[in-house]
């Protein structure tokens, strides 16, 4: 994923939006792991607490305690946070952060909540994205084409009123590109390079699903925006440009 989105050589990366953060974060950490380097989720909101490599927070954590418990979990993702009495977990401080950054540790930030819906608009305090994280990936899935704003959307009356619609209303492709680019969409204050990527397709349905939108997707990158699509399931995965895609 990482080198599909350019973002390979970067030291610490946000994770905003809604429908695929999580997995997002977890696979670029295993991404950087099989690289040899040193590697962690974080969050700056909540998540949900890992089963295993979680790593409890505490103010006297060094860095190099950081880096042996990464080393004792090999390839398999570390969690580093402060534990919330409701299965979740929460942030560390932001200046550890950036000293686990400076100190060598690669990060990947779950910046956003969404409570499980496949879209979302922020409220004006999100995302919690550090002003020294050097991109964020913005991840919308795509299984919420067709369906009712009340199904799909976190928050929904507010996210479809924002986009002019009614709750009852269907989400439609050119939506979330609105919530892509918007001042106010899940970019909302982030200055650093920036990645827009669908989700939630199956390996093998990415082509028909250009195809279908391909003028949107078109239109996005004439706005300096290309939509990365993000086929996965749990055997593999491929993540395509769409401006890089034959016509």
């Amino acid at each position: 994923m990482l080198g599909e989105l350019g973002l390979e050589n970067k030291r610490c990366i946000a994770f905003t939006g809604a429908g695929g953060k999580t997995t997002a974060v977890y696979t670029c950490v295993r991404e950087m792991r099989e690289e040899g380097l040193m590697a962690a989720a974080v969050t700056t909101t909540k998540m949900w607490k890992p089963q295993e490599g979680f790593l409890l927070w505490r103010d006297d954590l060094s860095a190099e305690e950081v880096k042996e418990w990464i080393r004792l979990h090999g390839m398999r993702p570390v969690t580093i946070g402060r534990e919330l009495p409701d299965g979740k977990i929460g942030s560390i401080p932001l200046n550890a952060i950036k000293t686990l950054v400076d100190q060598g540790v690669r990060l990947c930030v779950e910046a956003d909540g969404a409570k499980g819906k496949w879209i979302k608009i922020p409220n004006a305090r999100e995302p919690v994205v550090p002003d020294f994280c050097d991109a964020v990936i913005g991840i919308l899935n795509q299984k919420a084409l067709g369906k009712a704003f009340l199904e799909v959307a976190h928050r929904p009356e507010i996210c479809a009123e924002r986009l002019g619609k009614r709750p009852e209303d269907l989400v439609e492709m050119k939506d979330l590109c609105r919530l892509w680019l918007d001042k106010d969409g899940i970019f909302q204050n982030c200055r650093q390079i920036k990645r827009a990527v669908l989700s939630g397709v199956e390996p093998g349905m990415g082509e028909a699903l250009f195809k279908e939108y391909r003028e949107v997707f078109r239109w996005m990158r004439q706005q300096e925006m290309p939509v990365y699509i993000w086929e996965r399931n749990d055997d593999r995965q491929r993540v395509f440009r769409t401006d890089q895609e034959p016509l």
